[in-house]
Parts: C-alpha cells; structure tokens; sequence
C-alpha cells in the first residue's frame, strides 16, 4: 500500500479510483510507521494473534458489524444467500454463501473468467513484472516460478494476480 492509497482504474467508470481498504488505519500504522513496524513484528505476524483475532471474530457479538462492513464497502447483499442480520458471527459472513446466480461463467471461449473474487493486476508480458510484491515479498518471474529457465519460457506469456481482499468473497469451491 502507498502512502497516498491504492489507487486503480475502473473499466466500468472509466476513472482512477481510491480504493477502500478494511482496517486502512491499522495498516498505515504498521507499514508506515516505526512503532506499527514493531507491532507488525511482536505482535500481528504471530500465530497466537491470529488465532484470538478468529476466535473474536467467531464470537456471537461479531454478527453486529456485517450490517455496518456491508454498508460501508458497498457489498452486493443481494448475491448471498443469507440476510445480513441472519449471520452468527462475522468470520460466518466473512465464508458467506452466494446464490448459484451470483457468478455467472461466461462460457465463450474468447473471454477469461477468474476464479477468484479481488483485485486483477495484468501484464501482457511475465517479463515486465518486475518488481511485483506479494504479501511484502518482491518477486519476478524467476523468482515467483523458483527457476530460471522456466521462467524464460514464460517470459512473452501473459501473467495475471489476483489480490484478494477482506471484502471480496472468501468461500473455496472443489
């Protein structure tokens, strides 16, 4: 995340956007300040607080922030099969069911479909990702593959991320 936000463009609108990011201000603090970089490192990328952040979020007094997260980040209600109100939790929300309509598969063989919910970065070239970074790891193409050669193999081919964020849909499907 830069320090002015994430900004993209929006094929729908046509205009670069700022995007809504879901704990925006913990983020800033822990990526752009040298307490919050502590914090990151002591306290976040444990374990233990994964877990009791989950279990919080499990907790029964959770459900009352899916009202509020969906009004907020503009979620499509509409596509799940529960109400808002009839979540249990918010980590229940959070793996939320969609309605068999929700996602359409467009069956042309001209189109892409992702198999994810996020957000789509592009290169019509693997070898001008240079720079990449995934989860605060810089990667190229060598780098992502773990080999070299492949990675020249792929170099003229089209690489494609997909971002996954708090607000996209989280559920795996087999």
């Amino acid at each position: 995340m830069a320090e002015s936000g994430i900004q993209f463009f929006n094929r729908y609108t046509g205009e670069v956007e700022t995007e809504m990011v879901y704990g925006e201000q913990w983020l800033r603090f822990i990526l752009f300040n040298p307490f919050g970089k502590i914090a990151l490192h002591t306290v976040a990328k444990r374990a233990w607080f994964s877990r009791w952040y989950g279990w919080r979020m499990s907790r029964s007094g959770s459900a009352a922030r899916v009202g509020p997260f969906i009004e907020q980040y503009g979620i499509a209600e509409e596509e799940h099969v529960k109400a808002a109100d009839a979540f249990t939790s918010f980590n229940e929300f959070f793996y939320r069911k969609l309605k068999p309509a929700a996602r359409p598969v467009d069956a042309a063989t001209d189109s892409v479909v992702f198999p994810a919910d996020g957000r789509h970065l592009g290169f019509a070239k693997a070898s001008a990702m240079e720079g990449v970074y995934v989860k605060g790891q810089r990667f190229d193409l060598g780098r992502l593959l773990g080999d070299d050669d492949l990675a020249e193999q792929f170099a003229d081919g089209v690489a494609v991320f997909s971002r996954l964020c708090p607000v996209d849909y989280h559920r795996f499907h087999f």
